[in-house]
């Protein structure tokens, strides 16, 4: 059982209705941060059109890694004085069962580098079901009192100012499909075809990929499927912790734990939207 994730999901079973809907809000109102409300300029990932498709060409005609829109946006983090720009681009990707879809990366890159461009993919360690805790709102100030989106963030600004390029993926995609590793392994591979194609740089750029709890899904994923997905990407190194490795032995652990049982109905109802599996059924003892 991996150590509890940072950015805590679930801790009481009644919120379980909670959980299904909007884990992520759980997860602030169970640490007592009340939710931050979004300034008029940051909008909900699920009311902003930035994060849907909208061209005339099927997704399907169009490579793993093409961007498909950009916009200039503004990292907030609340421990440095002066705010990074970046960059988001929507991106094509593949889905959990192979199917096209797209999702949102967010590009930070430093203003002075001696390393040349090196790219960290920087998978955040969210576990959600709700758009308010992609980290393409957070860095931008969405949930800006969410004390753990804001150190994530010092961190990511830590690599930033070291002299790396930052890519980081709402790897979960638009329809947040939490726990679906495949979806994961993708969106953070595409990601990175996304940022190279965006900077114009070769396949041959050195990357190394990190994450945590939900990010280390992301992460591990991505390592496996590397070779066979993504096999001329340069990825030199890939670093997980708190990684799920088998989820029947960690539901199963934290079943009827009241901290962590709200994760299993929220995970199965994810991996069954995704998956197009039959309705969940109800079991007593």
């Amino acid at each position: 059982m991996p150590e509890p994730s940072p950015r805590r999901t679930i801790t009481l079973p009644r919120l379980v209705r909670t959980v299904l809907t909007v884990a992520c809000t759980a997860a602030l109102m169970a640490s007592g941060i009340a939710p931050a409300q979004a300034g008029p300029a940051v909008k909900l990932p699920s009311h902003d059109r930035f994060y849907t498709y909208t061209g005339s060409k099927p997704l399907s005609q169009i490579a793993p890694g093409t961007v498909l829109k950009r916009r200039a946006i503004t990292v907030q983090i609340a421990s440095l004085t002066a705010p990074y720009t970046a960059e988001q681009l929507l991106y094509r990707t593949t889905g959990q069962m192979g199917q096209p879809t797209v999702t949102v990366t967010t590009i930070i890159e430093p203003v002075h580098s001696p390393l040349g461009t090196k790219i960290v993919s920087y998978q955040s360690f969210y576990d959600a079901l709700g758009s308010e805790c992609d980290p393409s709102y957070t860095l931008r100030g969405g949930n800006s009192s969410d004390s753990d989106a804001q150190a994530e963030a010092a961190i990511i600004a830590g690599y930033v100012t070291a002299g790396y390029t930052v890519a980081v993926p709402d790897f979960e995609g638009t329809d947040l499909q939490w726990g679906a590793g495949q979806e994961s392994g993708y969106g953070t591979l595409d990601s990175v075809r996304a940022t190279e194609n965006y900077l114009g740089v070769p396949s041959s750029t050195p990357v190394g990929m990190l994450g945590y709890s939900g990010g280390s899904i992301a992460t591990e994923w991505a390592s496996e499927l590397a070779p066979s997905y993504a096999p001329q990407l340069n990825i030199i190194g890939a670093a997980s912790g708190g990684v799920p490795v088998d989820y029947a032995q960690n539901l199963t652990y934290i079943n009827g734990d009241q901290d962590w049982a709200g994760v299993i109905p929220a995970v199965l109802v994810s991996l069954r939207s995704e998956e197009h599996t039959s309705e969940l059924q109800s079991h007593h003892d």
